[in-house]
């Protein structure tokens, strides 16, 4: 036995660390994190420093009585109501809503007025990646001036066709980052939204 795994270390240390990178995945796959009402322990002493008054634990139940002293079954004791902890309710309300009723894109084109000249790289502004900067190239945006020019009529005209996205112009400042960007203020931009 021995001889055989002098022989084939190399192999079996291979299989070691194939079983154990498949724990791993097979844990983190899993997503099981502790939840902060499994993490919580009234016996931390933390309930006690903040002033609360400290709630007796649940007691133990009596140890059952030896076999030989029992002459008939008892009857089983009613099942107490199941209360959800109050530290779950936190948790539950950190959650944003989802919206009641999402609306659908709508199809065609902003009715806002055409970009003229060569399109610029919309990505510069921050908050456009690759997929908003698709998205707003199809629906005609394509300059910082255009951009730049949007009072709230446009802003609302645009927003309506982001579907997803939507929101995003007033919420990262697209209208004051493209101003920065038309007059090409390279300096005045990195100096407000940071660099490029």
């Amino acid at each position: 036995m021995i001889t055989l795994i002098t022989a084939n270390w190399l192999l079996y240390l291979i299989a070691l660390l194939i079983g154990v990178v498949t724990a791993f995945w097979v844990w983190a796959a899993t997503g099981r994190e502790a939840s902060a009402v499994d993490r919580f322990s009234a016996d931390d002493g933390l309930l006690e420093k903040a002033g609360e008054p400290v709630r007796p634990a649940d007691p133990q139940p009596e140890s059952s009585p030896p076999a030989d002293a029992v002459s008939e079954p008892s009857p089983a004791p009613p099942a107490k109501p199941v209360v959800a902890p109050a530290a779950a309710a936190p948790l539950a309300a950190d959650k944003p809503a989802a919206p009641a009723e999402a609306t659908p894109p709508v199809a065609g084109k902003p009715n806002i007025p055409a970009a003229v000249g060569e399109p610029d790289n919309l990505r510069l502004i921050k908050g456009v990646g690759p997929k908003l900067n698709t998205l707003l190239n199809g629906l005609g945006v394509t300059r910082f001036d255009q951009i730049a020019d949007w009072k709230e009529a446009e802003i609302t005209e645009v927003d309506q066709y982001l579907d997803t996205f939507s929101g995003r112009i007033t919420r990262d400042a697209w209208i004051d980052q493209a101003k920065f960007l038309a007059k090409d203020d390279i300096v005045g931009f990195e100096k407000k939204y940071g660099k490029l």
